[in-house]
């Protein structure tokens, strides 16, 4: 049993890297195939279509919280939500018309938001914390390098052909389908062992009250964090392309520019984009052998405050090396706070998988509200002035997450104390 399991592990992880791979593919081409072969396509018609995908993912996560939960194998949802997606989201290049996009988003992202709850509901049945977190944070790892390594090759890709990208989703999604094809079913086993918790336990879980504190302050911070991640993914791009075409592009400071810089956009726009998910990838291993992090409500605002800066950043610099960086920073608070969110929502076991898929309804949520604003925004007032919005929402919702936390930092102290009398 202990060797099913672990193999089963590793071939989730395999789907986690590959879905992923397909999908970070997918948003390095799709803003270059709008503009250049959609009619009439333009950077407010990116954030749309992008606002779509995350709208879907949102609503379907949520309709289906209760559903997958009581299933008897909750992966054959996944195995149905990985099929979805394959048979559609890498039709975009060769129906390249507005409508018909929408549609094909729409159907792509209800197939991932089947998958996704489903994947961290199967990793949160481990019945050990230790174990819980790390396994959560190898599957996070996991995921995060495929968002890390595809945007080096579907650049590249896109700029020799642009459908080359998406005939490579298809193929690394039917992988991802035949991976989990042999990965065990672990629901029956866990929920057996669950009715063998007694009943108190199951009401409180241990630490539960405590982990509460936390957790709706950071299901907050991952719309934030998601919100955050999917503006520079969804509108930069036609930012970046006029500084190449412009040749206004620089590494640093220099004067003249490089002739590396002149040419070959979607390249380009893949180097940002790869660091944002190594960023990411980096805090996941960190956090897998770690505790610092847990359970402190500091290390949430304070890198939330750092991105706020960022975007400031982002607004005015010609540097690639700047941009890089900014966006690796933009991918490492994506990594803190969504790292921590899954922890406290699988935390739980009788509560995770309806956790699970509100956790990833938050990620879309922040997904909607970020490409569809601020592609809108970008589209009429460019980066420059668009970007310096950014900061300003990111410390309203900072306020919010620590007025949140005091009531329930009050609350719970005050409960304790009267059970404590």
């Amino acid at each position: 049993m202990f060797r099913k399991k672990n193999i089963s592990f590793f071939l989730l992880c395999q789907v986690g890297f590959w879905v992923d791979f397909a999908i970070m593919a997918g948003v390095v081409a799709l803003p270059f195939l709008i503009l250049e072969h959609v009619p009439n396509g333009n950077t407010a018609l990116s954030g749309k279509i992008f606002a779509i995908q995350m709208m879907t993912y949102t609503i379907t996560c949520l309709l289906m919280s209760k559903i997958v939960g009581k299933s008897k194998n909750m992966l054959s949802w996944a195995r149905w939500g990985v099929i979805i997606f394959a048979f559609s989201y890498p039709l975009y290049p060769f129906f390249p018309y507005k409508n018909v996009l929408y549609v094909l988003s729409a159907l792509a992202f209800i197939g991932m938001a089947i998958s996704w709850p489903a994947f961290y509901a199967w990793v949160g049945t481990e019945t050990n914390e230790a174990k819980r977190q790390r396994n959560l944070a190898f599957f996070n790892i996991a995921w995060s390098l495929g968002f890390t390594i595809s945007p080096l090759v579907a650049g590249p890709l896109y700029d020799i052909d642009f459908r080359f990208p998406y005939i490579l989703i298809f193929g690394v999604s039917i992988l991802s389908f035949v991976f989990l094809l042999f990965i065990q079913n672990e629901n029956n086993l866990y929920k057996q062992q669950e009715n063998n918790v007694s009943p108190s336990s199951k009401n409180e879980h241990v630490g539960d009250r405590t982990n509460n504190i936390f957790l709706y302050p950071f299901w907050i911070g991952v719309f934030l964090a998601n919100l955050m991640t999917i503006i520079p993914r969804s509108t930069y791009a036609e930012h970046l392309k006029t500084l190449v075409l412009n040749k206004e592009l620089r590494f640093l400071f220099e004067e003249a520019v490089s002739p590396i810089l002149t040419g070959d956009p979607a390249t380009k726009f893949s180097w940002p984009s790869a660091m944002m998910a190594f960023a990411t990838a980096g805090v996941f291993l960190l956090f897998a052998w770690t505790c610092f992090w847990k359970h402190r409500i500091s290390f949430l605002i304070i890198s939330q405050g750092v991105c706020a800066l960022t975007f400031f950043l982002l607004s005015e610099t010609k540097s690639i090396i700047l941009i890089s960086l900014s966006f690796a920073v933009i991918g490492a608070n994506h990594g803190l706070t969504f790292f921590a969110s899954t922890y406290y929502s699988v935390n739980n076991p009788t509560l995770r998988h309806g956790r699970a898929s509100i956790n990833e309804g938050l990620v879309g949520l922040g997904g909607v509200v970020g490409s569809l604003a601020f592609g809108f925004l970008v589209d009429k007032y460019g980066v420059s002035m668009s970007y310096k919005y950014i900061s300003f929402l990111v410390v309203l919702v900072m306020l919010v997450e620590l007025l949140i936390y005091n009531y329930l930092y009050k609350k719970v102290k005050l409960l304790d104390d009267t059970q404590n009398n």
